[in-house]
């Protein structure tokens, strides 16, 4: 299944544009090329850490009262605990 792509219009400040554009026509891309590039580089989780889907799951599982010792699963807790 391929994922489905979202546009979404953003403002930029000038500065930020015009260095944007420069480092565009450097490496030879496109600009819309080279933000996409950029922000699909800053949402790849690192190695070793859990990416937004599932940091969305263990959030959602976290205790309305705030306290993890609520939490009955071990496994969960020490997770919520990091």
């Amino acid at each position: 299944m391929i994922a489905q792509r979202r546009r979404k219009l953003i403002d930029l400040n000038p500065l930020v544009f015009d260095q944007l554009s420069f480092e565009a026509r450097r490496q030879n891309v496109s600009l819309k090329r080279l933000i996409e590039n950029i922000l699909e580089e800053a949402a790849r989780p690192a190695k070793g850490e859990f990416g937004p889907a599932i940091m969305r799951m263990v959030g959602s599982a976290k205790p309305t009262s705030g306290v993890l010792e609520d939490i009955d699963d071990d496994r969960l807790r020490y997770l919520l605990s990091k």
